[in-house]
């Protein structure tokens, strides 16, 4: 049987000019002070430390100030999204006060130094929707407390609620499974995940479910793929938050699964904040298509491996289809691309928008729309001698060149990509990235696609050369 442990959490409520700030004490030995101290109108609010960041999470209400003090000498900082327009107030040399009066994450970066540990702020209106402690199918972790060692495999109609100050140290997964859920303003902390069990390499990992909600969450220094969902249906995950720095640390991969809402992450993840694929860990059945998926409301901060925003590289089913990423803001992409779809499987990917994504700072590409071999594709080479051999040492990771002679073998596991529309995409700061539309060949390749206004520091781009855009093998390409 499973053991329950139900503890209380200690909350503390401040009221100040109609203003109601909620937050929660963290583990003595996790909470810490090292970089920053934060307060919101007075309440002392937690901070957690990272590798890569520190953050602080509280709810609130009405019209707020946040007070952060810092071991850093600040003469600048910079709160992302930009879009957002708070000026913070510098009331010292290590510190200084911003006015926030609606929830949301913010990053706050010193000195233009985006790796001197910035802070992030999760702030939420208060929970409503809280499970009861008593119910049979509540697995409650209570704040305050380290979890150690936690290894959860969910039943039909199971909830796991972690509260607010909770630190859970291990991994959740369910398969063949409907109506669980995962939530709760407390911390899942993926240091010792790969530590705790070497053959389950995933942090949250749903095979063949349906009806999963993951939401409120921190993730916590992931060291593989955070969220992973398998040929699963009906998906929700809402306002997670994703702090993470470490090699294949993908935020959310969503593979081969259909009706997903992705809403109001934020993700800051060493690799994709966000991956599509399609492929199965069992048997194939190329039938079942990955469709029907939305990302909004999201802010994504990708570092220096792959992209913000993913579709690929695994395509392997008959069809991707029918997904929209709208009102995102991409506050770094320090390396890869912005947007992306790589198909290096036999899928026909379609029906792909995206629309009014911000990107405040792009180092290498905005969009990437290619069809390629690669190590991760069907027929992809595996080994250290030949991976030597084939790799392009060009534009893209892990891609491949194809040997003299076995051209009409690869041919056969290709597929396309169609109709794919960008509009009202903006590129807020700093450079200016090129792109790249790449088919495999004229019969597998990249067509109808739609670039509408395309702005650079406010203004339009329409036309190839001054999008910075390169196409090959791609067909009706408009930009207008």
């Amino acid at each position: 049987m499973r053991r329950i442990i139900i503890l209380s959490a200690a909350i503390f409520l401040s009221s100040l000019l109609h203003a109601q700030v909620v937050t929660w004490q963290g583990p003595e030995n996790f909470v810490s002070d090292i970089y920053y101290t934060v307060k919101v109108n007075g309440t002392e609010v937690p901070v957690y430390d990272t590798p890569i960041a520190s953050y602080a999470v509280f709810d609130f209400t009405g019209e707020v100030t946040v007070e952060v003090s810092t071991m850093y000498d600040v003469r600048w900082v910079d709160i992302r999204p930009l879009r957002r327009e708070i000026t913070p107030e510098y009331t010292g040399d290590n510190s200084f006060s911003f006015n926030i009066s609606e929830p949301g994450h913010l990053s706050l970066e010193l000195n233009g130094r985006i790796r001197q540990q910035p802070l992030f702020i999760f702030s939420n209106a208060p929970e409503t929707d809280i499970p009861s402690r008593d119910d049979e199918n509540v697995i409650w972790f209570e704040g305050g407390k380290i979890h150690e060692d936690v290894r959860l495999e969910l039943d039909d109609n199971q909830t796991v609620y972690i509260e607010g100050g909770a630190v859970v140290q291990g991994f959740i997964s369910a398969k063949d499974k409907k109506n669980v859920r995962i939530m709760g303003r407390g911390i899942l902390d993926g240091t010792y995940v790969q530590q705790m069990e070497k053959n389950t390499n995933r942090f949250i990992r749903f095979n063949d479910c349906s009806g999963i909600t993951i939401e409120d969450i921190i993730l916590h220094n992931g060291t593989t793929w955070q969220i992973a969902c398998y040929n699963s249906t009906d998906i929700e995950i809402n306002n997670v938050r994703i702090v993470s720095e470490d090699g294949g640390d993908d935020g959310m991969d969503i593979v081969q699964c259909r009706d997903v809402l992705i809403d109001g992450v934020f993700a800051h993840t060493k690799d994709d904040c966000i991956a599509i694929k399609s492929f199965s860990r069992g048997e194939l059945d190329p039938s079942l298509p990955t469709a029907n998926i939305v990302v909004q409301n999201c802010v994504f901060w990708n570092s220096i491996w792959g992209n913000a925003i993913e579709i690929g590289f695994e395509l392997y089913t008959d069809e991707v289809k029918n997904i929209v990423f709208q009102n995102i803001d991409i506050i770094h992409c320090e390396d890869g691309a912005a947007m992306s779809i790589h198909n290096s499987g036999p899928a026909d990917v379609k029906n792909i928008v995206f629309k009014d994504i911000r990107v405040e700072d792009c180092r290498q590409k905005l969009f990437d729309v290619a069809v390629f071999m690669t190590k991760y594709g069907p027929d992809g080479y595996r080994g250290e001698e030949i991976e030597r051999e084939v790799y392009m040492h060009g534009a893209w990771d892990n891609v491949q060149k194809v040997p003299e002679g076995k051209e009409a073998y690869h041919d056969q596991f290709r597929g396309t990509i169609s109709n794919v529309v960008f509009m009202d995409i903006q590129v807020t700061g700093g450079m200016l990235p090129f792109s790249v539309f790449h088919g495999w060949d004229q019969e597998h390749n990249v067509s109808g696609v739609l670039i509408e206004d395309l702005t650079y520091l406010g203004k339009k781009l329409d036309n190839r050369e001054s999008a910075k855009i390169r196409a090959e093998n791609t067909e009706g390409l408009e930009i207008r």
